[in-house]
């Protein structure tokens, strides 16, 4: 069977440690190309992971490589100008979560890709975690037995903390200075500081807003927002009550993400392992 070719855009820190590492050690795959604007960066990320081809612009990758897939590892500010060149490739293209940094982003990337034939997915892993899918499987055997009752609420709570618990170790860094590039334009009817705020939560917590979605098994809506930040109250459609606690305490040497699945008589409790670990 032939090996799906990879071609990886942008090897900083993220696109190392959280994606090639991985894809490098597929038997399924093989990364053909990196397109990466700090040459020496690029050229010794080839090096290590035995990728022959190394170019400075994806544009270059994409005119002279044959691939089955894209690796986009940005910024999300970048998505909407990056993304619709990567489309028009016809393959499948990953990104890092969140889609765009504004709606007005978000709808130029849709609309780019319904333009074109390819497909793009987006990094939501945590509900692909082992411990997610279990847990989601056993929801819906107490569901249906109704052994415990009907199911009530969830909670996910979300404290800062060590999230690379170590898995950085590996990461090559050169003196080259960071690509500033182009990036897409903030939110129109938002200051500058709710901007600020508005790309943390995105940044930070849009793992959890996703994971909320995959435990309750049904789309829900913001009741209550709490203005300090800490706590986001949702209902889901058939009226289940839920929160989100996003960093109502910090860690230093530990990451404490977990989630709790409420039923009437008992509950399903979710540990979730340091995303880089």
């Amino acid at each position: 069977m032939e090996k799906v070719r990879i071609g990886f855009v942008g090897t900083g820190f993220m696109g190392q440690c959280a994606h090639l590492i991985n894809y490098s050690q597929l038997d399924e795959c093989r990364v053909t190309a990196i397109a990466e604007v700090r040459p020496q960066l690029g050229e010794a990320v080839g090096a290590r992971y035995g990728v022959e081809k190394v170019y400075r612009s994806h544009t270059e990758m994409l005119a002279n490589e044959e691939l089955d897939g894209i690796v986009a590892s940005q910024p999300f500010w970048r998505h909407g100008v990056l993304l619709p060149d990567l489309f028009e490739a016809g393959v499948p293209v990953f990104t890092e979560k969140p889609l765009s940094c504004s709606v007005e982003a978000g709808e130029g990337i849709l609309a780019a890709l319904q333009r074109s034939s390819g497909r793009h997915f987006l990094g939501y892993h945590k509900r692909s975690d082992p411990a997610s899918l279990f847990a989601r499987e056993e929801i819906q055997r107490l569901q249906e037995s109704g052994e415990l009752g009907a199911m009530r609420y969830v909670r996910i709570l979300m404290p800062a903390g060590d999230f690379i618990a170590s898995g950085g170790s590996h990461c090559i860094r050169t003196d080259e200075p960071p690509p500033e590039g182009a990036r897409d334009p903030l939110p129109a009817d938002m200051d500058e500081a709710t901007q600020g705020d508005y790309s943390s939560f995105v940044n930070y917590y849009i793992h959890q807003v996703n994971l909320m979605r995959y435990l309750l098994g049904e789309d829900y809506r913001v009741s209550y927002a709490d203005p300090s930040g800490v706590v986001l109250a949702v209902q889901s459609d058939n009226g289940m009550a839920g929160t989100i606690e996003m960093s109502p305490y910090r860690t230093s040497i530990d990451w404490q993400e977990e989630a709790l699945i409420a039923f009437e008589r008992g509950y399903i409790k979710l540990e979730l392992p340091a995303p880089l670990a």
